[in-house]
């Protein structure tokens, strides 16, 4: 009887415990589209949409529009002609500070940053089905209290090469683990290793500048440094160890010549003063003057002149010695890397001289690739849209692997898309490729304000301090890595005295 007994109490348990599975399983894959919440549905992987819903979307190209309402109208049938669009460049402040013209908006990130709370918040199923393709450092803080902005396209400076000089200087252009760059210049080590070879042929290994501190930028993220590293508006992090390691590459910068035609000879140490005569040290005795000849270095043991002059003297780089060359220098072949933000004046070059020119991340340093800054466009939802999850079925749509090609094809920007997930893409140019994995390494400047003003945001921090002064002595050895973090540090904290707070009236 007790055996039976036991019996039918496992049967209830395993019952009840099913019922609560299903019951979550449910609870996960339904849900209500009600016209107050974003509602996904896991069994479909769509969101739903609303009884007798009509949204409104912008996009930047036709050919978009139309795939977004040709796509529309064949997954939501019973819902045809519920979705239009119009074609519009992204909105600025001047709109957006009076009115949202549409359910879907295409907006800049940093302006996004004021309107926040107007925006609709799209849940954390967008942000693991759609943000997962898209580089964590790109979001910024933006999405930290909620899912507002799909980032979408993105511009900015990218590392580049000549490979056709590059084959040229015998160098093997191999890129076996595909991160778009040869194997043989992965590093900034490496750069420098090969730094003579490269200059056996051509001037400049790679035109570095300390004249414009934005382009500088990338050369601090060494350490995993970035502006937004804290998340704290008036907390730069430039006293952390992040940003003291990165200092390090600036360091074996300055021990490479990295233009030949400014390398001067290292001057040599100050003579040691001769001991004065008049007074005779203490531990020095007497009968010292009773010293043997043979005690004396012999004239013949000193070096020949003709050793002196196979000794070749070591050549230095001054940091205000290295202009700016980016482009010059490159394009005229005396270096073999460089930044380009031009890439209209590359296509040009390109094709007037027959060079290819590879676009790629920036090399590692302490295994960690440079990480650039770019400014980033993207979808952004109506908080006061009556169709929330018609909305953010819209925005699904847009970021699809197709509607992302298409996109890329009509309009000639750069789509934001992970690495991992190029495969989605319907992209045969090898040039937007390169672009696109390449863009997956940089940050977006921060789109938080300072914490005791919200009306100045924290990446004015960067621009409007200017911190190259210790750079160039730190390149010059002038200064130890310790002394330019101390002195940059200084030079942030006198700017947040004056900055973050807020002016009266």
């Amino acid at each position: 009887m007790k055996q039976n007994k036991s019996i039918i109490v496992g049967i209830i348990v395993s019952l009840v415990l099913g019922l609560i599975a299903t019951g979550y399983i449910v609870s996960q894959t339904r849900c209500t589209a009600d016209g107050e919440t974003v509602c996904y549905d896991k069994k479909t992987e769509m969101f739903r949409i609303e009884e007798n819903a009509k949204i409104l979307i912008q996009v930047e190209s036709e050919s978009l529009g139309e795939y977004a309402v040709k796509t529309w109208n064949e997954l939501h049938p019973e819902n045809e002609g519920a979705l239009t669009y119009a074609v519009s460049n992204p909105l600025g402040i001047d709109v957006l500070s009076k009115e949202f013209p549409y359910d879907v908006m295409v907006v800049k990130q940093n302006d996004a940053a004021y309107f926040v709370d107007k925006f609709l918040d799209l849940g954390s199923d967008m942000d693991s089905i759609v943000g997962s393709k898209i580089p964590v450092q790109l979001q910024d803080t933006i999405n930290l209290k909620g899912y507002y902005l799909v980032q979408n396209s993105i511009t900015g400076s990218l590392f580049a090469y000549n490979e056709t000089l590059m084959k040229e200087l015998n160098f093997d252009t191999k890129d076996e683990n595909k991160d778009g760059l040869p194997d043989v210049f992965e590093t900034w080590d490496l750069i420098f290793k090969n730094a003579d070879k490269i200059q056996e042929k051509i001037d400049v290994v790679f035109p570095l500048t300390f004249v414009d501190q934005e382009s500088f930028y990338p050369f601090l993220t060494g350490g995993r440094w970035t502006l937004n590293l804290t998340k704290k508006g008036s907390k730069p992090g430039f006293d952390s160890r992040e940003f003291s390691d990165g200092l390090e590459l600036i360091e074996l910068f300055g021990n490479v010549v990295l233009d030949k035609t400014v390398a001067i000879e290292e001057p040599k140490p100050e003579e040691v003063k001769p001991v004065d005569q008049t007074t005779k040290p203490a531990e020095v005795k007497e009968d010292t003057k009773d010293t043997k000849d043979t005690d004396k270095p012999k004239e013949s043991e000193s070096p020949s002149d003709s050793d002196k002059e196979d000794v070749k003297p070591k050549m230095i780089v001054k940091a205000e010695d290295l202009k700016w060359q980016y482009e010059s220098a490159f394009f005229n072949r005396q270096s073999l890397f460089t930044i380009i933000s031009d890439f209209d004046l590359a296509k040009e070059y390109s094709e007037s001289t027959g060079d290819v020119y590879k676009f790629a991340p920036f090399p590692k340093f302490d295994k960690h690739h440079l990480t650039p800054r770019g400014e980033v466009d993207g979808y952004v939802g109506n908080g006061e849209t009556q169709y929330p999850s018609a909305t953010a079925e819209a925005i699904r749509i847009l970021r699809t692997g197709e509607a992302v090609s298409i996109f890329q094809k009509s309009t000639g920007k750069i789509p934001v898309y992970h690495r991992t997930n190029m495969e989605d893409l319907n992209i045969q140019d090898v040039e937007v490729l390169d672009k696109i994995k390449a863009y997956n390494f940089h940050d977006t400047p921060p789109v938080m304000a300072l914490d005791n003003n919200p009306n100045r945001l924290a990446r004015s921090l960067y621009t409007e301090v200017d911190i190259m002064e210790p750079l160039r002595k730190l390149f010059n050895k002038e200064i130890t890595r310790d002394e330019a973090v101390k002195q940059i540090v200084q030079l942030t904290n006198d700017w947040l005295k004056e900055n973050d707070t807020m002016k009266e009236e």
